[in-house]
Order: C-alpha cells, then sequence, then structure tokens
C-alpha cells in the first residue's frame, strides 16, 4: 500500500507541479503588501502592468460575513454537514500562504516525524488553485456561519484579482526562472469567473459582471480556432506577446503533447486530461451567455465543446456493437472525465438540447459502473493500464473525482433526467465525508504520536485526500485540489437536502439541516426517525429513500397520525402551519454486502445507506483509518444542544 499511496500521490496529486519544482521552474513570491500595491522591482520580483481591477468597488470584508441568525436547539447529534463546512474553512484557508500570494499548498504530508508541506524548502505550491478556493468559501460560509479567517479570504481574493489586467487575462507574476512568469492560463481564469459567481450572488455586487464579461473576452482571445473547434494547449499558458509556453513538460509524458498542437486524444499531457483544458472555460462561458447575453460566449462554448466531443476524446466501443462516442462512453482520468460531463451539461441546458443532456446522462452512468456509488468509491483511473499507467490505479479513490459524482448527480436530477437522490446521500454519508481528515488524534498518532506538530496539523484540519476503501494510506496527504472539490460536494449536497419556493418545502435527503421555511432533524442511521420541524411552508414533499419499503412509513403532525397522498416515493403534507412538527418512522434495514474493488472483495454492514463496517480493512497502523463507526450500531442516537446557524440567503448552485 505505501508504494501505491507514492505513486498515487504522483500521478494524481500534483504531478504537473511536483516536477516543476523539482525542475527548478515555480517561484516563491513576497507577500502583497497591506497596501494592495504591487511588488516592486528591487523585491527580486517585476511588477505586471497596472491591472484593470480597483479592489474598492469589489470587495468590502463586512459584505463578505455570514447572512444569517442562530438559534439555540436540541437535536441528534448525527452527520451535520454544516459542521463539516466549519472545518473545511479551517483547511481551505489554513492551506493558502500569505508569504506566496497566497498561493495554495497542493500536497500536506502527515505520514512522517515531523510532518511537513510536500515539496520541502519553502512548500509548493499550485499555479492554479487559489481561485478554487476563494469559490468554495462562501459556500462553506453559507452551510456553516462561520466567520473564521475571514480576513484571509479576503486577501487572497485581492491578490487574485490584481493578477488581471485589461486584455482580460490573469497573469502570474513575473519571476526570474519561473516558466509561468507573466503567462496566463484559460482553465485558471474559468476557475476565477465561478469565484466571482459566488461572491455576486453573496454581496450582491453586479460590478462583478464586468470582470466575468472581460475574462470572457480573454478566453475567446486565447482559444485557438480549428474548423467548427476550438481548444486550449494542455497545461500551458499565454504571454502577453500571444506566445504558448508548456509549463508542464507535456512532451516529455507517457502520452506526449507538444504545446500548441490541438490534442489528438483525452489522456494526453502530464495529466493524462486533455478535456479539463476546455470545460471549466465552456461553463464560464455559458454563463457569460445566460447572464449578459453575449452570443460570442455561447458560440466559443460550443466550439469547445465540438473539440470534446470529437470521437477520438471517448472510448472506441464499436467491438460492443454501439458507438461510444454517440453515449457518454469514456476512460481513463476519472475526474476529468466526470467534470467535463457537468460542463457539458451546462451547455445542454442553455440550447436545451436533448440529444447532449441524455449523452451526459449515460456518461454519469458510466461513471457509476466503474465504482460502488451505494459506498461512494470511484477510481482514479479507469482501464490505467490501457494507457500504460498502473493497473492499481482503478483502486484508489480521488475526492475530486468523488465530489464531481454527487455534484452530477444532483444536477442531473434538477434537470429532470432522472431522480439520483439515493445516489447523493449514499455518497455524502460514505467516502466523501470518510475522506475528510477531522480527528487530530489520528493525525498525531501517524506523525510521530506526540503534540509538538499540533500547529501545524490543526491548519489542515477540516482537508481532503485521496484514499482506499478502509484508509487513507501509508502516505496520508491532504491535497490542496481535493480540499477545495470535496467542500464544493459538501455544498451540493447540503443545498438539496430542502429546498422551498412559493410555500412549497421539499425534502429530499434525510440529514440535518436548518433554514428559514424548515427544518431537518434526522436520527439516521440509528434510528429511523425523521423530524420536521415547519416555519413557512403550507405544503411539504417528502422524499422517502429508496432503501425504505413505503409501506412500513408511519406518519405523524403534531403527533396526530395521518395518512399523506403520494407521489412517487414523495409524502405530500398539505395545509401545514408555522410551528407544525411532522414526524416520519420507519425500521431501519441492515444489510450486509460484498463488493469487489481492484480484485479485492470486501464486506459492507450498511444501516440504511450508512455504511457502518468494512473489512477486511487496512491494519497498518501508519494509516489514517476511515469507517470508524461502531458507535452507529446503537439503535438510539445521541443528542446535542448547540447554536445552531440558520442562513437568510442560500446561494445557488451551477459554479465548478
Amino acid at each position: 500500500m505505501k508504494r501505491q499511496a507514492q505513486v498515487a500521490r504522483a500521478l494524481i496529486l500534483a504531478v504537473v507541479i511536483a516536477a516543476a519544482v523539482s525542475a527548478g521552474n515555480f517561484y516563491s513570491r513576497p507577500a502583497l503588501p497591506a497596501s494592495g500595491t504591487q511588488p516592486s522591482a528591487a523585491s527580486g520580483t517585476k511588477a505586471p502592468p497596472k491591472t484593470v481591477v480597483d479592489e474598492g468597488a469589489f470587495l468590502q470584508e463586512e459584505t463578505m460575513r455570514p447572512r444569517g441568525h442562530w438559534e439555540n436547539v436540541t437535536v441528534p447529534d448525527t452527520l451535520d454537514l454544516a459542521e463539516h463546512a466549519k472545518l473545511s474553512i479551517n483547511a481551505l484557508t489554513g492551506d493558502m500562504d500569505p508569504e506566496h500570494y497566497y498561493g495554495t499548498i497542493q500536497g500536506f504530508i502527515f505520514h512522517a516525524d515531523p510532518p511537513h508541506i510536500q515539496g520541502g524548502g519553502v512548500g509548493l505550491y499550485s499555479v492554479d488553485l487559489t481561485p478554487r478556493n476563494v469559490r468554495t468559501l462562501p459556500l462553506m460560509r453559507d452551510m456553516s456561519g462561520s466567520e473564521m479567517n475571514l480576513d484571509m479570504e479576503y486577501k487572497a481574493m485581492r491578490a487574485l484579482l490584481s493578477q488581471i489586467d485589461p486584455d482580460g487575462q490573469m497573469y502570474y507574476a513575473e519571476c526570474p526562472g519561473s516558466v509561468t512568469s507573466g503567462g496566463s492560463m484559460p482553465a485558471r481564469m474559468g476557475m476565477m469567473v465561478f469565484a466571482m459567481l459566488n461572491w455576486q450572488h453573496r454581496d450582491g455586487n453586479g460590478t462583478w459582471m464586468s470582470l466575468i464579461d472581460l475574462l470572457s473576452k480573454g478566453l475567446s482571445d486565447d482559444a485557438i480556432r480549428v474548423d467548427d473547434r476550438a481548444y486550449y494547449p494542455l497545461q500551458s499558458g499565454i504571454d502577453r506577446d500571444r506566445a504558448w509556453h508548456d509549463f508542464a513538460g507535456g512532451n516529455k509524458a507517457p502520452n506526449a503533447y507538444h504545446t500548441p498542437d490541438e490534442p489528438q486524444a483525452d489522456p494526453q499531457g502530464v495529466e493524462g486530461a486533455t478535456k479539463s483544458e476546455m470545460d471549466r472555460a465552456i461553463s464560464a462561458l455559458v454563463d457569460d451567455y445566460k447572464l449578459r447575453g453575449n452570443q460570442q460566449s455561447l458560440e466559443l462554448a460550443q466550439r469547445l465543446a465540438r473539440e470534446i466531443l470529437q470521437p477520438r476524446m471517448w472510448l472506441d466501443t464499436t467491438d460492443k456493437g454501439y458507438v461510444g462516442s454517440e453515449h457518454g462512453q469514456w476512460a481513463g482520468h476519472f475526474h476529468n472525465n466526470v467534470h467535463s460531463l457537468i460542463a457539458l451539461l451546462d451547455l445542454a441546458e442553455a440550447e436545451h438540447d436533448l440529444r447532449l443532456m441524455q449523452f451526459v446522462k449515460e456518461g454519469y452512468d458510466q461513471a457509476i459502473r466503474n465504482g460502488v456509488v451505494r459506498l461512494g468509491f470511484f477510481p482514479a483511473w479507469t482501464m490505467p493500464q490501457k494507457y500504460g499507467l498502473p493497473a492499481w490505479l482503478h483502486g484508489v479513490t480521488e475526492t475530486c473525482g468523488v465530489a464531481n459524482v454527487l455534484e452530477l448527480a444532483v444536477r442531473l436530477t434538477d434537470a429532470g433526467l432522472g431522480d439520483y437522490w439515493d445516489d447523493v446521500d449514499s455518497i455524502v454519508r460514505n467516502q466523501l465525508v470518510a475522506q475528510q481528515v477531522i480527528d487530530l488524534g489520528l493525525m498525531r498518532r501517524v506523525s510521530g504520536g506526540g503534540t509538538e506538530h499540533d500547529a501545524l496539523l490543526r491548519r489542515f484540519i477540516g482537508g481532503f485526500g485521496p484514499g482506499g476503501v478502509t484508509s487513507l494510506g501509508a502516505e496520508c496527504d491532504i491535497a490542496g485540489c481535493c480540499t477545495g472539490n470535496g467542500s464544493q460536494a459538501l455544498y451540493y449536497a447540503w443545498h438539496g437536502i430542502t429546498r422551498f419556493d412559493d410555500g412549497v418545502a421539499t425534502v429530499n435527503l434525510f440529514l440535518n439541516r436548518a433554514s428559514t421555511w424548515m427544518d431537518v432533524d434526522s436520527y439516521l442511521p440509528y434510528e429511523g426517525k425523521v423530524v420536521l420541524h415547519n416555519k413557512q411552508a403550507r405544503s411539504a414533499f417528502v422524499r422517502i429513500p429508496a432503501w425504505v419499503d413505503l409501506h412500513d412509513v408511519k406518519n405523524f403532525v403534531d403527533g396526530k397520525p395521518v395518512n399523506p397522498a403520494m407521489t412517487g416515493r414523495y409524502e405530500i403534507f398539505d395545509g401545514l402551519k408555522p410551528m407544525d412538527e411532522i414526524r416520519l418512522e420507519f425500521p431501519i434495514r441492515e444489510e450486509t454486502d460484498k463488493y469487489t474493488i481492484d480484485g479485492k472483495v470486501y464486506t459492507v454492514k450498511f444501516r440504511g445507506s450508512t455504511a457502518v463496517d468494512i473489512s477486511p480493512r487496512d491494519l497498518d497502523p501508519k494509516s489514517y483509518p476511515i469507517y470508524q463507526r461502531a458507535e452507529m450500531e446503537a439503535d438510539k442516537a445521541p443528542v446535542r444542544t448547540e447554536k445552531r446557524f440558520v442562513p437568510d440567503h442560500v446561494l445557488p448552485l451551477g459554479t465548478y
């Protein structure tokens, strides 16, 4: 397992960055001065030209604070995604370094004495992950009400805004010896659009729209158009002279890529993820089209989609009697492929393209087929040997991929293409929360056993990383990319628990959540009981999970038995008044099933959709164990008394 984790880290967690650091290609930036001015040439860093951004027009720390109120409650002490969001804030701000332009630390190793930042020296700072952190932090604050490290979030966004130029590019600071100096990466610009959208939804400042349109113009200028298609060179950046530069050494990869050629297959370059160079741009351009009616943005999104929809980018299934490229069939880098399906769904919905919607749905089915959705486990790569990679990559999972499946399940459901709430419930209750590192005691154990490194360990509590079925492996990494993506998936699940529209509350998941219209108290997996505290709803549609027999559900309103009408798996409660209490009771279903992952058979015990035990386990005392859930086999849920945040404003879904 140790060898597997080491190689997995190289292939999954920033092989691009690690290669560049070892070659001396990455730089250490000075801290952004408190005044917001750019570093001077005397500091050793060449200052870029004056940027287009007036920071005062966009950034007011007061408008970043969560909007809502706090309530004193006694609730079941069961899975609460808002509590996990608080921990995510800790990690999302802890892995940004103010001394390096708030660069994100891609790898933190705590299976070491002492624990350390991957790469040695001053550390390993990602060139493109900080926009992901500032994208996700508003969502985590919306869930939890936490103001932890709000100043870090403010300053990180300020540092990013300082890199936007009037030409619509985000140029890295120029630094001697750095291959990224003065370069702009389209994927990073797309991520920045997502961050700006979340900030605009949070503060209501329409000025953000001008920057979104500006970056969309930059994305248009960068695109290389070929026939009816367009593409961006893989893991490359463009400089102010409009020349492309390879940032990652893709020409030396097993499936070589040469900048700025048009890619010829999906698994090219260092990461083996061609589609990922186009997918964020597609979503960002679609957003610009929807917000501002920019037809040029839509046209470019269509061109980029044609690039990644070419048959050579998909799995050849002609030997099976059908054309895989017409049915969303893919293989290779799991996270890349599922993320690209989300981008294609964005375009399909904008164009009302049912054929493309069905294509995405079939691609989702391919993802589920290659994993164990009931456990939420999905491989880092499918068919890795086909692409010259080790076969065991099918036996490790990357939180980024787990998160993408959950997000796509929510999006497909909201698009009316199916009911995937049981998939969401299984993923979030199991592998997603299991791969969030939250236990300081276990972190101490695998990093030497003492408390002398607690300050560093605490900085990364709440982070996510790659893992195996029963542990995070002999190399216990927390990854910057996984932390940003895993946290966002928490929000997608939390957002879907209950929605409200025109007096009707919908409850899709039996997970804890407070809202202005209805609170959900879940006693699962200890007891088959869910209590809904109505505040505003006149009616409620309550979805019964697939593992529950509909005939076994007993319903009560204010303690009195009722027999609600049903549509599909939703019970309908009408005539509700404020302060009404709805209680549902049903038997907890216990099952023990077997699943084969990477050739090994695992026995999994479920209570409802929650995995409470798995065997065989990784017995290495230096691994970080997951699924330590013996207490969940009790038949009485614990309770706790706390102050719980109720957000007044729920940020919409739709940024990745």
